[in-house]
């Protein structure tokens, strides 16, 4: 359903619950991130997409939610130090929306989507590897709406711009997000 064409080991979720506090801090900033960057495509899109001023403020509002409820989970947890500079996974994904002379929305449309994916995947693998607890709990309830915001960003691609064009990059997007996926250094990041 995800479509993602590299598999987390199932590994991936001891080594990060072994540091839960890091993991959370960084779960938290992503959640943040991922509300600011809903707002903007509302702002830098809607006028040219004016269904994204009915979709976007109640997407941002969600995942400013979820940033809250990792935050009240993270008072749990002994600090962890912040964590130096922003996500290379994400930072590598974007560099696909730079690309000058074409218009690109699709691109981030399609970024926002895999790297909802993407989570939805890693938020499958807490839940089973810590179910009973309260983490495991939390990332039950929350892969739902990682697939739901998969699917969201996916078909606003495949709206705008059709779906041969979309599911075409699509497909081209999945296959760097799997090689930058199995790149990136081992460590308690939901990335």
């Amino acid at each position: 359903m995800l479509g993602l064409l590299f598999e987390t080991p199932r590994t991936w979720a001891d080594q990060v619950l072994s540091q839960p506090n890091a993991l959370l801090l960084d779960h938290m900033f992503c959640e943040r991130k991922a509300a600011a960057m809903a707002l903007h495509t509302q702002r830098a899109h809607g006028k040219r997409f004016p269904i994204l001023n009915k979709l976007m403020p109640p997407l941002a509002a969600e995942e400013f939610e979820h940033a809250e409820q990792v935050q009240r989970i993270l008072k749990d947890y002994p600090q962890a130090p912040t964590p130096d500079g922003g996500s290379a996974y994400a930072q590598g994904l974007r560099k696909l929306t730079l690309v000058r002379g074409r218009d690109t929305f699709i691109d981030m449309l399609l970024v926002c989507g895999v790297i909802e994916a993407r989570s939805a995947e890693r938020f499958r693998l807490l839940a089973d590897r810590a179910r009973g607890t309260t983490l495991g709990g939390f990332y039950e309830d929350l892969y739902a709406a990682e697939v739901n915001h998969y699917l969201l960003f996916s078909k606003l691609a495949s709206d705008f711009y059709g779906a041969e064009a979309a599911e075409k990059r699509l497909h081209e997007i999945r296959l760097e997000e799997a090689r930058l996926i199995q790149s990136l250094p081992p460590g308690p990041r939901l990335h």
